[in-house]
């Protein structure tokens, strides 16, 4: 199943662009595979991610919202996220058959029944209710191919150095989107950072940076449960498309 790439938010519009001479980078290409192959062999991790993306604001034009989210990513089954910024507060709780989403802000929850595994939830339910979650597509075992299927341009831009640390940096292009990403140029080859920037769009930007990795750490059980606060009240939310 073709798996749509979620973190770059409003890409489907590349599907109808029209064709590029290719120009494909093999450096570039393993650089990726071997980003793809270390997280698939994790059987858990967490991370910071802090995130800003221009906006179109109807007094003052094009401004910047910012956020940051706090992920946890246990086996096959189950994920955790804590939202702060200009998106609001919310949490995200999945435990492997069920998804609760919950609005610090306004003391609500909503609950999701969801598939069985951590792939199909994600594409469920951002299909179905429009739930971002944070660089999900990094953790598609496809991530490879769909960069490949969706980009004409895909390049190794050398190794760069930043505060004294050294990444890979690739850019991705296409007629719609460039997307620029960072990858640790260590054993781990983990991401770092990505920027896209939407073509058609003012030269709209997305950008987002990693830190605090920590992998296979021990997350307990508990961890990808939710626990609703004193007087909060359950919500119903329904789907876009029926």
């Amino acid at each position: 199943m073709k798996k749509v790439l979620l973190f770059f938010t409003g890409l489907a519009l590349y599907l109808s662009a029209p064709a590029q001479e290719l120009r494909v980078d093999t450096v570039a290409v393993m650089i990726i595979d071997r980003m793809a192959s270390v997280i698939g062999d994790l059987t858990s991790c967490s991370f910071t991610l802090n995130t800003s993306m221009d906006v179109n604001d109807p007094d003052f034009g094009q401004i910047k919202q910012t956020w940051t989210d706090e992920v946890y990513l246990g086996g096959p089954d189950k994920m955790y996220i804590k939202t702060q910024g200009d998106k609001g507060h919310r949490g995200f709780w999945y435990n492997g058959w069920q998804a609760i989403t919950y609005s610090f802000d306004e003391n609500n929850f909503a609950t999701i029944i969801a598939p069985d595994n951590l792939i199909d939830m994600i594409d469920t339910i951002n299909k179905n209710y429009g739930i971002e979650f944070p660089a999900a597509d990094f953790f598609y075992p496809t991530f490879t191919d769909d960069i490949l299927a969706n980009f004409d341009t895909v390049v190794f831009l050398g190794k760069k150095k930043v505060f004294g640390q050294e990444y890979f940096h690739i850019l991705s292009s296409n007629p719609v989107v460039s997307v620029q990403m960072w990858f640790s140029a260590d054993a781990f080859t983990l991401p770092q950072k990505f920027v896209i920037l939407y073509k058609k769009e003012g030269n709209r930007q997305y950008e987002a940076a990693f830190s605090n990795w920590q992998l296979n750490p021990a997350i307990p059980a508990s961890v990808f449960e939710f626990t609703p606060p004193p007087a909060t009240r359950e919500v119903s939310i329904l789907p876009r498309f029926k």
